[in-house]
């Protein structure tokens, strides 16, 4: 399992330009997906990006709060 999401900045013809990374599931494997967000210097959106990233680490604490739950259920049956 991977989980784990992030921004990053890229320039391209003298611009800088902010991506919104994070893993998915895509064909039974996880891989890295990069979403363009918009220029660097545009307060809207940085915001994006900070909601994204607060977003996905939501979900992902939810998700590992379920394997926790599921794997302590499982071990206390093979006891």
């Amino acid at each position: 399992m991977m989980i784990g999401c992030g921004y990053c900045v890229k320039t391209i013809r003298r611009g800088r330009y902010l991506y919104f990374w994070h893993y998915e599931d895509r064909g039974g494997r996880r891989e890295q997906v990069e979403e363009y967000i918009g220029p660097s210097a545009d307060p809207q959106a940085r915001e994006t990006v900070a909601r994204r990233v607060s977003a996905y680490a939501d979900r992902a604490r939810l998700e590992m709060g379920r394997l926790v739950q599921i794997t302590r259920a499982k071990m206390a049956e093979a006891a």
